[in-house]
Formats: structure tokens, sequence, C-alpha cells
């Protein structure tokens, strides 16, 4: 009797710990889901807004004016 408690203890122990590692695995896979997930939605992001950017940057230096900045504008955005 003795011999079978031990043995039932020694099964909830390691239970208990292939349930941790377990848990364990499962939190980094979703991390690494999550993290790789944003970093391409922020490299999309980046890519699709940086001509828009270049064109407002140009326009605050005076380079372009209203209506080039306007029709310019209207490109980009149709493009997108």
């Amino acid at each position: 009797m003795m011999n079978d408690m031990m043995m039932d203890r020694s099964m909830m122990v390691m239970m208990c710990i292939m349930m941790y590692i377990g848990a364990i695995i499962f939190i980094l896979i979703a991390g690494a889901t999550i993290y790789v997930v944003a970093r391409l939605l922020m490299m999309k992001s980046r890519v699709v807004d940086r001509p828009l950017i270049l064109l407002k940057e140009r326009y605050v230096r005076g380079e372009i004016n209203d209506d080039e900045y306007l029709r310019m504008r209207k490109v980009i955005n149709d493009m997108k």
C-alpha cells in the first residue's frame, strides 16, 4: 500500500512538471507568433506610408506647391 502511494505521488509530480513545461512552451509559441505578426504589420505600415511622408516633407520644405501636393497625394492614396 505504501508503495502505491509513492507511485501515485511521483506520477502526480511528473504530471505537474509536464503541465508547467507545456504551459511555458505554449506561452513561448504564442509570444513568438504575436511578435512576428506585429513586426510584419509594422513593416507593411512603414512601406505604405513612406511615399506620403516624403511628399509631406517636400511640401513643408517648399519644393512643391499646393496643387502639386494635392495631385501627388491623390495619386499615392489611389495606389493603396
